[in-house]
């Protein structure tokens, strides 16, 4: 292959779950360009990391992937909706002067509130300031259903993928931010304060589908912070393999000290020049939430 990427490399982003993933270090363009030669169209999605428990790894796969999205040529915006604005600073090392609540209130466009972080990675970030957002979404008029796909609605064709990074609560912030999403990802760890806020969640999100009844979202329930030495880890799983209105991702995204480590630097793992075995469960999320891991799967299309 030309521009000095071997075809070896290419392939083990490329093959399926079992094999390893690539420490190449190919350009995100360069990349885009190698998959779309293979067949695949990147997908317009709208994903929302949600959990209304903290602590089940929500904004840790949700920056992740991103990040890890944005390697595989996926064009991504994060925003981080979170006012702890972990997600931000994992990429963003300023205070941010606009975040989600000044685009919501017209204090600021949405074009100057967001800020690129890495080749096709942007982000708009979040600060304490958005603790006034519940506050200002109650007083607005709004149109719930297109309220956010119309905020969105200026940059949102400059992105494949929009992931939202959600706090663990119930308003109207999380509502909104469900009614605009394709794709909605619970992670779950397996332990029964976890187990509650999932279904908690569920529950939610079910009221809200049988109010707007045309909604066609993908559910995704992803198991983290999987430790093979808990026995109880295994029970909660086996006990949980099918939920109504939602799957269960058939891979766990296990316990791994990687994690820290990247988060102490201020970096996604996959920033970090070694091999994890959350780096490999994380790298299965990305894919599969772009529907790329099916097609590149032995019995997919390429």
């Amino acid at each position: 292959m030309s521009n000095g990427i071997h075809s070896s490399e290419v392939q083990i982003v490329l093959q399926t779950d079992d094999i390893p993933i690539t420490e190449a270090k190919i350009p995100p363009f360069q990349m885009r360009r190698l998959i779309e030669e293979r067949g695949f169209q990147y997908p317009s999605r709208n994903i929302i990391f949600h959990c209304l428990k903290g602590g089940a790894s929500k904004t840790t796969l949700a920056y992740n992937c991103a990040f890890r999205l944005s390697q595989l040529g996926t064009r991504v915006l994060l925003v981080d909706l979170d006012r702890q604005a972990n997600s931000t600073y994992i990429f963003f090392t300023k205070q941010p002067e606009n975040v989600f609540v000044d685009v919501v209130t017209g204090q600021c466009p949405i074009e100057k509130a967001i800020f690129p972080v890495f080749p096709f990675l942007d982000i708009l970030p979040s600060s304490l300031d958005n603790a006034r957002l519940e506050m200002e979404l109650i007083n607005g008029k709004k149109n719930p259903r297109n309220f956010y796909r119309n905020l969105f609605g200026p940059i949102r064709n400059r992105y494949d993928v929009v992931i939202l990074d959600l706090p663990p609560d119930l308003n109207h912030n999380t509502y909104l931010s469900s009614l605009f999403a394709d794709t909605i990802v619970i992670p779950t760890t397996p332990d029964e304060f976890s187990l509650y806020g999932m279904k908690l969640t569920l529950s939610s999100l079910e009221g809200m589908q049988q109010e707007y009844g045309e909604l066609q979202q993908d559910v995704l329930i992803v198991w983290s912070k999987f430790d093979p030495r808990e026995k109880s880890a295994f029970h909660h799983i086996a006990e949980l393999k099918d939920i109504n209105g939602a799957r269960v991702f058939p891979i766990v995204i296990r316990t791994d000290v990687s994690i820290k480590h990247a988060q102490e630097k201020g970096k996604s793992i996959f920033q970090l020049n070694r091999k994890s075995s959350a780096k490999d469960d994380i790298d299965c999320l990305a894919r599969e939430l772009v529907g790329m891991r099916e097609f590149f799967s032995p019995q997919g299309n390429a």
